[in-house]
């Protein structure tokens, strides 16, 4: 059965909703949405570059751990606390503390206040967020500065897609033609978490990749 990569200027059918959670990519004249599956360690950011990288495991409550990995460091981030290795320091940061906490080491940087973890290791600045509503807790990872290397990968690389829209509900990217439906996503890379209106493709067309292509077999 041929794949999408194989069908370039074909419509594409927009698949069967999946369950999972819905991200959102940067794009005009509205945002692109679509379903990343749940129960996956999903690769989220990554840069050889710089040595780089950031994996995460997706629930449908949101990432239930992530791990960064910079050179020798490792930091993992779960909803309830944080832990910094690198051989000389190993530190914890719990959510919820009355006391700001501050690491600043060469090249890195972590800062946790509120409900906002923001870290800098080399060129990349992460902030998680902790969004609690009804009761839940659901932990978000937002870029706000992106490795200098354009060969960076992972599901939170991509941005900034360039579509067009096609009469009927579809939409053209990279010369693929897909079927969209008109929906609305939370904005979980934003402290209040807004609603936005975007247009709800497959996860293929919105990566432009299987889903093996993000997965890892290891955080």
């Amino acid at each position: 059965m041929p794949t999408q990569a194989e069908l370039p200027k074909k419509i594409l059918s927009a698949l069967t909703p999946v369950s999972g959670l819905r991200f959102l990519i940067s794009a005009q004249p509205k945002p692109i949405c679509y379903n990343a599956p749940v129960g996956h360690k999903l690769r989220l950011l990554s840069d050889a570059s710089s040595d780089f990288s950031m994996n995460g495991e997706l629930s449908e409550k949101g990432f239930q751990l992530i791990a960064v990995h910079y050179k020798t460091a490792k930091l993992l981030v779960s909803p309830t606390e944080s832990v910094y290795s690198d051989g000389e320091n190993n530190v914890k940061l719990i959510w919820g503390q009355s006391v700001v906490n501050r690491l600043e080491l060469d090249s890195v940087s972590i800062f946790l206040r509120d409900n906002e973890l923001d870290i800098t290791m080399g060129s990349v600045r992460v902030v998680f967020l902790l969004h609690k509503k009804d009761g839940q807790v659901l932990l978000w990872p937002s870029i706000r500065q992106r490795p200098r290397n354009t060969k960076a990968q992972g599901i939170l690389e991509k941005t900034d897609l360039q579509y067009e829209e096609l009469p009927g509900s579809k939409v053209k990217i990279m010369d693929q033609e897909v079927m969209a439906q008109l929906s609305s996503a939370f904005d979980y890379g934003l402290p209040a978490a807004p609603t936005v209106e975007c247009w709800l493709v497959p996860f293929q067309s919105a990566l432009q990749g299987e889903l093996s292509d993000f997965t890892v077999s290891q955080l």
